[in-house]
């Protein structure tokens, strides 16, 4: 999907239009959506459970206790609410360089999961209707992806595939809890499932391997989807770009396996919930 402006050559029409646009019924509808409301009950309800992080005792995350890096799931999290906890002295985005004093520098802040935001953006501005369409979720963990596909999409099948027994029963009942019938939880490791990713529409890959695996174990996962995703026509959503999975590994994409869809963002019509740094780390691809 493009999202765009068409050029009138004159500055101050296309900043008549984006006026008109940002405060337009659309964007209030976009803003004001129950479906929205409604993945923020499972994330307040999911924040009493899970630590912020979003990081089980049950799971390994690589560099967990890196002090220039907090892990801060961003489903749990939105910024609204991260401000609240900030503001609180709860938490933080910065860490000092030398203790003690003001000199601070900001916290690389990563998380595992898209926000709210990013999932109504990504299922209704960026990929193609999914009537009728199986969307797969490798590492499903927390299940964001899974609940936003069930709001904002008519996909027929949305499947999770995740290893850690806790999330999948903690994914299991939330499905169970918002009757999500067409969501399935699928406890395996993605290498074992080449049925699925043969045959699943859209594979989303958002940081999957690089943060919970020895680099000779995700090699042998990227060799995986190379050699299973081979259906003309398929769709890997990734963050961030494959290239860049594969730079660290020191590897490579196939030679004539996908090419890259490129969509555009017109930064003044996106909503202030959204942030533009990680709407712009979503990277789509179809497989030729």
């Amino acid at each position: 999907a493009v999202v765009s402006t068409q050029s009138t050559g004159k500055q101050e029409y296309r900043e008549d239009f984006i006026t008109f646009i940002k405060n337009s019924e659309e964007i209030d509808d976009f803003i004001s959506d129950p479906h929205i409301q409604i993945l923020d009950t499972i994330a307040e309800h999911l924040r009493s459970v899970v630590p912020s992080c979003g990081a089980l005792e049950s799971e390994t995350i690589i560099n967990l206790d890196d002090p220039k890096t907090e892990h801060i799931d961003a489903f749990l999290f939105p910024d609204d609410v991260l401000d609240d906890l900030c503001d609180d002295g709860l938490m933080s985005r910065h860490y000092c360089l030398t203790c003690g004093s003001k000199k601070t520098q900001k916290l690389d802040l990563v998380s595992h999961s898209f926000s709210s935001w990013e999932l109504k953006w990504l299922f209704t501005k960026i990929l193609p209707p999914m009537n009728n369409k199986t969307i797969l979720d490798v590492g499903s963990r927390l299940g964001c992806v899974l609940y936003g596909a069930a709001e904002f999409t008519d996909a027929s099948k949305i499947i999770g595939v995740e290893m850690n027994t806790d999330f999948c029963v903690l994914q299991q009942s939330i499905v169970e809890r918002f009757k999500y019938e067409k969501v399935e939880i699928v406890q395996a490791d993605i290498r074992t499932q080449d049925q699925l990713l043969r045959t699943s529409d859209v594979i989303i890959l958002n940081n999957v391997f690089e943060h919970f695996m020895s680099k000779e174990e995700q090699v042998k996962c990227w060799d995986m989807i190379f050699g299973s995703i081979r259906r003309k026509g398929q769709v890997l959503v990734t963050v961030p770009s494959l290239q860049e999975s594969l730079d660290d590994l020191e590897g490579q994409l196939p030679n004539g396996w996908v090419e890259e869809v490129e969509w555009e963002l017109e930064d003044e019509l996106v909503p202030d919930e959204c942030d533009l740094d990680s709407l712009k780390s979503i990277h789509v691809y179809q497989v030729l």
